[in-house]
């Protein structure tokens, strides 16, 4: 505690109590444990190491995709990687303690300023690659799915299915159509869960990655899904990635950076 300029614990007549600098203290911690433990098995025991990577994502196709091609070219005997889709603020966090190595963000006008400053905040750097096309996704039997494009007001009267938000983190919205200006919602957790709504229902979503046009069989089953142009332009998403301020990339990173722009470049072809 002298030494970091921080209290990890209240004393009290009734015993110790953990501080909230505690919690952020254990879970750095716990980083540079694990990492030791690695080293020791590796140059002590000389035991094989798995490979590790993760990468934190909103919940966009593009990244996934990457991703996916990443791990078809691992020819390594063991390896441990993660693909994590999730709100934004848990993206920031992801990166900011450690937990994955890159984060992946589509990031509207409206937003941009503000997320710059709790980057910066969080010694973190976000690299733009491209901006992106906003689309609308709406079921095949929808009343506009014969559109070539769609406007704001043709949308008006019909629900919109959003990613649900906690009340504390907000201000991270990852959307580029806030839904408190819509009035019906439908708030979903996960993108498999806001296909369904899609394909079943007369709701839409506006984004600038398109989903899966195929899915599974669950999703064959409710029905086509359609992806058509917005009109009224709604301001630029700007996709890129972020990275710890100072880190080192990694050949793997740069690996999954190209996949990431290759996957990128897709979506306009």
């Amino acid at each position: 505690e002298d030494e970091l300029g921080i209290r990890l614990f209240e004393r009290t007549n009734r015993g110790v109590i953990l501080t909230k600098d505690e919690e952020d203290f254990v879970r750095y911690a716990r980083d540079i444990v694990a990492q030791t433990e690695r080293l020791e098995n590796r140059y002590q025991q000389k035991s094989p190491v798995p490979m590790k990577f993760s990468v934190t994502a909103q919940r966009l196709p593009f990244a996934t995709k990457a991703f996916v091609k990443l791990s078809e070219e691992l020819d390594i005997d063991e390896y441990d990687i993660a693909m994590r889709e999730c709100p934004t603020f848990e993206v920031i966090q992801d990166i900011a303690t450690e937990r994955s190595q890159i984060g992946v963000m589509a990031i509207h006008d409206d937003h941009i300023d503000g997320l710059s400053n709790i980057f910066r905040k969080n010694h973190l750097h976000f690299t733009e690659l491209d901006t992106l096309t906003v689309y609308v996704f709406i079921s095949g039997k929808h009343p506009l799915a014969n559109r070539k494009s769609i406007s704001l007001r043709d949308l008006e009267g019909y629900p919109f299915v959003t990613y649900d938000q906690e009340p504390s983190s907000s201000h991270y919205i990852e959307e580029v159509f806030p839904f408190e200006s819509t009035a019906r919602n439908i708030h979903v957790n996960d993108r498999c869960s806001k296909l369904a709504f899609l394909r079943s229902t007369k709701c839409f979503s506006i984004g600038p990655d398109r989903p899966n046009r195929n899915g599974d069989a669950f999703h064959k089953g409710l029905g086509e899904l359609r992806i058509i142009p917005l009109e009224n332009e709604i301001g630029r998403i700007h996709a890129g990635y972020l990275l710890r301020e100072n880190y080192a990339v990694t050949e793997l990173d740069l690996k999954y950076i190209k996949h990431l722009i290759n996957a990128i470049r897709e979506l306009k072809s």
